[in-house]
């Protein structure tokens, strides 16, 4: 095969280059025109930066010294490639194909194909639009063939709208055509007429490479949806598709003049891709968005439904220019420490509460002890039952022989007893033990004593004992009033760190959320995609989430989503979204590959952008969707909070019980049994009882 490229800048190279190409061949009358009509066209192109030419030998004379110094109206760059007749362009060698990589990295506004054989270029621009090797949105002037209209070539004239082709007539003038657009994009091709050329007329530059995207003329352009809150959402009220992205759509509707006609793809379909990477059959890519085959299919020209800007859709689509950007991050369960049932002792530790009972205990002893001591120290005592093994009341003897109970003079004695005057008059409030213990704990409980002591040294006591009471009780106070006040606390999953020590199982809505994972240079980002599962969302996904069988991965909104409609379904599980951003995710729209509406679509995208529409849609969407769970009503006691109380009551009341089953035990196997007491005559016995007490 035998190639040849120039590539000349400026009017010394051109001198240089041109001296290899003859400016005197015969040219017959098809050669002349074409060369006469390309320099008028040229010359109306009106090339600023560079423009390219593809020709064939046949061709090749045509583009000499003279055609380049008549061309523009100053020197230009140009680049040229001579091909072989016979090759086949649709694999193009490495060379030339660098070539046509240059071309588009200058941008050259103008391509001049001049190739006679209708399969090369077809070919030829097959490679450029499966390979991008040309900017398919500048202009393209071709030699008119039938060929290039086939059936399958229908798509890519959807792409090349700046093409014009040349077509000789018998005559020898040249009828110059377009691809009509937008008719094209309902998929009829049909080709426009310009004007007819001959040699010696004017020419109507007007007429050629106009932007036939600024106005779609009303045309229906099928758009793919998937519903995926907030940028695409069916509305059962309106009957129709809402959303952020649906906004936009029919915003660029309105900007380009075109009806938007939404459907959703049919599930039914198989949309699994494989992509190959650099002819590599073991390194594979799975795509499995419908979105993105209906696209690539040719089904639909745009796309819309929350997609993420992935390398791997590139291959197959176009994407439009990043209109938001998306927090991705987990939908976790989450638990809570509610421990309501303890609200009541809650407000002090438990080495708190052993130090108050110890209290309890070591005050009422000291009452007691003092009572005691100030009755030895005053005399007091002949009348007090304190300690009765260590001091007995000196009228009282020791018990009778058992064998006079029996004893009628006894009996009758006994049931005549009466107390005399007096008795317990000098007794006070401290004299028994259990009545101090009693008395201590009522004043704990904020419970006013009976009466003040009669001795100095308990009244003391009694006051700084109240002054303790008060400052224990604030305390108590002030820290349950913290408790009600503040939710109980919750245990959360928010970092990724997190995530793996939990052991719950990952998952997520598409393969390629796992690839980027995989692909992460974070050793922590690369065992979560090792762990993570593609699962389709389901209606028993949340139920899933919130008893810790996975943790779903999406972006913030759609969580957010999730949530809200699992508590409006009654359910009311305990789900949380991680407050740590895995990443910040472009979202972009899905054209055609190669699709010619994509810089008109990009620039209306940044308009809106810069001009706040996009924010207010996508707050209007997400404002029904709070970030956090609604707080609990502060300092507020419901009957969760108040079960403690329950709590404590049915503590007294188990204790209650268990005090009368020991009473009722007690008097039927210990006082029953004495041998003074009598059915008949109970005060028999506590007559008996008072007089010894032993």
């Amino acid at each position: 095969m035998r190639w040849r490229w120039l590539w000349l800048l400026g009017l010394a190279t051109l001198t240089a280059s041109c001296t290899g190409l003859s400016s005197n061949l015969p040219l017959d009358g098809y050669l002349a025109g074409l060369k006469e009509l390309l320099q008028k066209i040229l010359w109306t192109a009106n090339v600023k930066r560079c423009f390219a030419v593809i020709t064939d030998d046949l061709h090749y004379p045509i583009y000499d010294r003279s055609f380049f110094e008549s061309v523009g109206r100053q020197l230009v760059p140009f680049y040229v490639v001579r091909v072989n007749d016979s090759e086949d362009l649709r694999r193009l060698p490495g060379d030339v194909e660098l070539v046509l990589r240059a071309i588009k990295a200058r941008d050259c506004e103008l391509h001049v194909i001049t190739i006679l054989n209708g399969w090369q270029v077809q070919g030829l621009l097959k490679f450029v639009y499966e390979n991008r090797a040309l900017n398919m949105q500048r202009k393209f002037l071709l030699l008119h063939d039938s060929r290039l209209f086939s059936p399958d070539m229908l798509h890519l004239w959807s792409v090349y709208v700046g093409s014009v082709f040349l077509k000789r007539q018998l005559d020898n003038s040249f009828q110059i055509s377009t691809v009509a657009f937008p008719g094209i994009l309902s998929g009829v091709l049909v080709l426009k007429n310009l004007a007819t050329w001959q040699r010696g007329k004017p020419f109507h530059e007007r007429l050629l490479f106009l932007d036939n995207t600024r106005d779609l003329k009303g045309a229906s352009l099928p758009v793919a949806v998937v519903e995926h809150v907030p940028m695409v959402q069916w509305s059962n009220t309106t009957n129709s598709y809402q959303g952020v992205e649906v906004d936009i759509m029919n915003a660029l509707a309105q900007a380009l003049n075109f009806q938007p006609k939404y459907y959703e793809p049919n599930d039914s379909e198989d949309t699994d891709w494989e992509q190959n990477d650099d002819g590599d059959v073991q390194n594979k890519t799975h795509i499995d968005s419908k979105l993105i085959a209906e696209v690539a299919m040719h089904g639909a020209r745009f796309a819309i439904g929350d997609l993420h800007l992935f390398q791997v859709y590139l291959r197959l689509v176009e994407l439009s220019l990043p209109h938001n950007f998306e927090c991705l991050t987990f939908l976790t369960p989450e638990s809570s420490t509610n421990n309501s049932w303890q609200t009541f002792i809650l407000p002090f530790s438990a080495g708190m509460w052993a130090g108050v009972l110890l209290s309890l205990f070591v005050v009422g002893s000291v009452f007691y002890a003092i009572s005691f001591l100030n009755a030895i120290l005053t005399g007091s005592g002949h009348d007090a039952g304190f300690s009765r093994c260590c001091r007995r009341h000196p009228s009282r003897g020791e018990p009778p022989d058992p064998s006079h109970y029996r004893r009628l003079s006894f009996r009758v004695a006994l049931s005549r007893y009466r107390p005399p005057l007096g008795a317990g008059k000098h007794r006070d409030l401290f004299d028994d033990y259990a009545t101090c213990i009693l008395l201590t704990y009522s004043m704990l409980l904020y419970v006013a004593l009976p009466r003040m002591p009669r001795n100095w040294p308990l009244r003391v006591l009694t006051g700084w004992y109240w002054i303790y009471c008060i400052l224990l009780v604030a305390t108590y106070r002030a820290s349950f009033t913290a408790i009600l006040a503040n939710p109980a606390a919750r245990v959360t999953i928010d970092t990724l760190e997190d995530l793996l020590h939990s052991g719950i199982p990952l998952t997520a809505g598409a393969a390629e959320n796992r690839h980027f994972f995989l692909d992460a240079i974070d050793e922590v980002a690369q065992k979560v995609g090792a762990k993570m599962d593609v699962l389709g969302h389901n209606e028993e996904l949340t139920a899933r989430i919130a008893k810790g069988q996975c943790a779903y991965y999406d972006n913030e909104f759609y969580l957010r989503y999730m949530r809200v409609a699992d508590e409006a379904g009654g359910v009311g599980s305990a789900l949380h979204i991680m407050r740590d951003c895995i990443v910040h995710m472009p979202v972009v729209l899905a054209m055609e590959k190669n699709s010619a509406l994509k810089q008109r679509v990009d620039s209306t995208l940044q308009h809106m952008t810069e001009g706040g529409l996009i924010a207010k849609w996508l707050k209007d969407a997400v404002k029904r969707l709070p970030a956090e769970a609604p707080a609990q009503q502060e300092a507020l006691m419901n009957l969760t909070k108040f079960w403690s109380s329950f709590v404590a009551l049915g503590i007294g009341y188990v204790a209650s019980i268990l005090a009368l089953l020991a009473e009722h035990w007690h008097f039927r196997h210990i006082i029953m049994r004495h041998p003074m007491y009598d059915v008949l005559n109970p005060s028999l016995y506590y007559n008996f009882k008072r007089l010894y007490p032993d």
